[in-house]
Formats: C-alpha cells, structure tokens, sequence
C-alpha cells in the first residue's frame, strides 16, 4: 500500500515539475527516523528544502489552534468549539501519533456532535489517559471500557468496577496504570 502511495506521489510530482508548477508545490510528509531510503530519498531530493517539526508533544500549546482549524475543516464550517474541560484533557495527551491521531480524535467526536461544543464526555476513552507507552490492543480495549463504564457511572469506582465484573482494588489499580482521568461526579 505505501509502495503505492509513495509512486503516485512521484508520479503527481514528476508532472508538476514537467509543467512548470514547482513554485506552486508543497507536500508534507510524516516520516520516522530510519524511513528514509531507496525510492523514498530519491523522491526527497525533489524538494529545494525541508521543514522538521518537532512531535505535538513538544508543542501541545498549538492544540489550541489545531483543533478549531481541524473542526471547522472536518464540519465544514460548522460552529463547533471544543470546551475548556474538554481542552485540557486533549493538553495531557503524549500524542504518540502527532497531528494525525488528533485529526483522527476529532474526527469521531464530529461524526456524533455537529454543533455546539465538545464535553470531555464526548471525547473518546483514549483522550482521558496519559499513557508513557504504547498501548497492545487488549490493553487499549481494556482502558476504553474501564472509561466508557466510569462515565456511564459517573466516576464512581465501584459501580464501575462492579459492572466489568472486577474488584474494586483492581479498577483503582487498572486506574492508576493506565492513568485515567477519572470524571467528577
């Protein structure tokens, strides 16, 4: 699939070139240390420059402006703002997968709420932990439910845990691992 994408964009660039429009061209391309080489760094080469942006990570205050410009983008031009509460949770993320997990988040929150503004509710489970790695798959279903149930009840840990079928020394336990931003009640 990348093979094909990385010809098109070669392919889509080569004609550009060929017809005079180089002044016109930006591409933007995330890359991962090590990535780059074979047809990869021929295609670089095309570029008069590079731009490095360092992970949203380092530079989580641009939240503030991504996510206004990715709403109105995905909703086209829908009011949609993004609460204070809601802000914050989306400021504690280590935005492992930079801009596009956040336009990828944004995304399912607009295809449930067109209009008004986001709650930290209408967030999905990922958004209310700060995880120091990468989470399995069993793991990320595992968190996703533990929020999704401390929301359904809102915030109190045994109903919580009671409803998963789990200990209460266990959900506090699962809480703190995963570090979930637990909802006030």
């Amino acid at each position: 699939m990348k093979i094909r994408r990385l010809d098109a964009l070669s392919a889509a660039l080569g004609e550009a070139l060929a017809a005079g429009r180089q002044r016109s061209l930006w591409v933007a391309v995330t890359l991962s240390e090590g990535q780059i080489n074979g047809d990869l760094a021929e295609l670089l080469r095309s570029f008069p420059s590079t731009v490095e942006l360092p992970p949203l990570r380092h530079h989580s205050e641009d939240l503030h402006e991504l996510v206004p410009f990715f709403l109105a983008k995905l909703n086209r031009g829908a009011r949609l703002t993004c609460s204070p509460e809601a802000m914050q949770l989306l400021l504690r993320s280590s935005w492992p997968g930079n801009t596009e997990q956040l336009w990828q988040i944004l995304k399912q929150v607009v295809q449930h709420r067109r209009t008004g503004t986001i709650h930290p509710n209408d967030l999905p489970p990922e958004c209310w932990t700060v995880s120091r790695r990468l989470l399995s798959p069993l793991e990320s279903m595992e968190r996703d439910a533990i929020v999704q149930s401390l929301l359904d009840h809102e915030g109190n840990k045994v109903k919580a845990a009671k409803s998963l079928g789990m200990s209460r020394a266990t959900i506090y336990r699962k809480i703190h691992e995963y570090r979930i931003v637990v909802p006030a009640n």
